[in-house]
């Protein structure tokens, strides 16, 4: 029986997200255990319009996100699930959106290529299977896209109210850069194609104003509260701070044109191949393409935080120009050496570092061995496919990414859980009094509450000793880097009720109770 597109989608989909939720993972130091942290306190505290983190107000992120997360754990308990159910669930969202946007585009078979291009690419591997809130990003910034197409061609009001209401969401998930994805391309593209006049069928400022009147909404409640320094830190800290002169991440402009290559493998040159086609030879939706890749692109590099999974948004359009390159080249008799020898030398690269961390972190030799040894011969396949014609080498390469996901992501990361997660420390925690305070020394907020399940004190070095003595049924945490800063030149305490030694991401802490 031959497969249809939808099964195959559906089997690929299961195969390269789902199956992973079956090897059970931690959240891991440092963002998964802050944001499961600030769940915890919201749910703990009702605290649903302002998230706290370790008890102070958390400006970092809007609270949709972890209003999401808190609904999934109604159904999948508080913990660990609910927050990779939430991205498995935006991963397939956006999945079926990058289906509808490039079925409206271009047609079913360009629509199949660029969703399992979409789900295989390296960057969606990764972003579908962490705990953040980018998937679900992209998973609003393609169905605002999707109504934006639909609006363009009937001209329906509530199409365009859809695409508005879209981005708000947007916004309340990621903040003002989710405008960069959905607005602004948006905007261009419009004047583009029908000139400055037709932006008045896109009711731009009417749309922004609904935005805002969604956004003022919750901001009035928040200074209702008596939040507004809260308000006042996200502006000047996370808005104007990160935007020109960020306080982390900072990378140059160039940042994401360097990584979007490696990031889009083993599909760089179909990605390519399909947009200098279309803005070549100006075909049917170029305008689309080049206004909802270029502009994005141009906007995040002026960002001065970055990180490359910020890049995420940027994948559905990028898949859909590959899936139309994809489509147009699946009858080759012969693959390009330019399309085959990359993810061969990139899964190799995969395997050189199992390798080294084999040799240089105390890791499970066996099963480290087995997973660069079953790269090696995934990159030794990938070789073999370069004889093959573009549809096979792409249906090849569409298992041979799934296999990647499964020792990466489910067997790669089981293997390391224990050296990013605060599990350990923190239940160490949970067996003592419930009343004994915890100090933490010279750590960065929230990543070691989590499974402590409590708020803890943040100390300097300087003042973490007379804390101590202050409080003397109190437990302290200390990085062996600020031991001599706490203690002096004695060192630890020789005696303490309780001294563990907990290794968390390649740092070395030690609680202490009772010296």
């Amino acid at each position: 029986m031959q497969l249809n597109h939808a099964s195959i989608l559906l089997i690929l989909f299961v195969g390269v997200f789902c199956l992973n939720l079956l090897v059970p993972r931690d959240l891991w130091v440092q963002d998964e255990a802050r944001y499961g942290e600030v769940l915890r306190e919201m749910i703990a505290t009702k605290g649903w319009l302002v998230p706290h983190l370790n008890a102070h107000p958390y400006p970092d992120k809007p609270p949709l996100y972890f209003w999401v997360v808190a609904a999934l754990s109604a159904v999948f308990g508080t913990g660990e699930l609910a927050f990779r159910m939430a991205t498995l669930l935006s991963t397939l969202a956006a999945g079926i959106g990058v289906y509808l946007v490039g079925r409206r585009l271009f047609g079913a078979r360009e629509a199949f290529w660029g969703t399992a291009i979409f789900a295989t690419c390296f960057l969606t591997l990764v972003v579908g299977q962490i705990v953040r809130m980018d998937m679900l990003l992209t998973a609003l910034t393609v169905f605002s896209w999707h109504a934006l197409l639909r609006f363009g061609e009937d001209r329906k009001l509530s199409r365009l109210i859809g695409f508005w209401c879209l981005t708000a969401l947007a916004v309340a998930v990621k903040g003002p850069i989710a405008l960069l994805f959905t607005a602004l391309p948006a905007i261009v593209w419009t004047a583009w194609t029908g000139g400055w006049r037709a932006l008045g069928s896109l009711r731009v400022v009417s749309g922004l104003l609904m935005l805002a009147g969604m956004v003022g909404l919750w901001i009035i409640m928040v200074i209702m509260q008596g939040q507004q320094q809260y308000l006042d830190t996200i502006w000047h800290e996370q808005i104007v701070g990160r935007a020109i002169k960020s306080w982390s991440h900072r990378e140059p402009v160039y940042f994401y044109l360097v990584l979007a290559p490696v990031l889009l493998l083993p599909w760089t040159a179909l990605v390519v191949r399909g947009l200098y086609a279309q803005i070549r030879n100006k075909e049917t939706h170029w305008r689309f393409l080049v206004a909802f890749s270029l502009v994005p692109l141009l906007g995040i590099s002026l960002v001065s935080g970055k990180l490359f999974i910020y890049l995420e948004p940027l994948v559905p359009v990028l898949a859909v120009a590959a899936g139309l390159s994809a489509a147009q080249g699946e009858d080759n008799a012969r693959v390009s050496r330019w399309w085959s020898w990359p993810p061969v030398l990139f899964v190799l690269v995969c395997a050189a570092g199992v390798f080294w961390l084999l040799q240089n972190y105390p890791v499970d030799k066996a099963v480290a061995s087995a997973i660069g040894v079953a790269l090696v011969l995934l990159a030794i396949t990938g070789i073999a496919l370069a004889r093959a014609n573009v549809r096979n080498w792409m249906f090849g390469w569409m298992g041979l990414s799934t296999i990647l996901s499964w020792l990466l992501f489910g067997a790669m990361l089981y293997l390391l859980n224990p050296f990013f997660s605060a599990r350990s420390l923190g239940e160490s925690i949970v067996h003592q009094p419930a009343d004994a305070e915890v100090g933490v020394v010279n750590t960065t907020r929230g990543i070691l509450n989590y499974y402590a399940g409590r708020t803890m004190q943040e100390l300097t070095a300087g003042e973490a000793l007379g804390w101590w003595h202050a409080h003397p049924d109190a437990i302290l945490i200390v990085q062996t880097d600020d031991v001599r800063a706490v203690f002096g030149d004695q060192g630890l305490p020789s005696a303490c009720r309780m001294h563990e030694t907990y290794f968390i991401e390649l740092k070395e802490y030690h609680v202490l109770a009772d010296c």
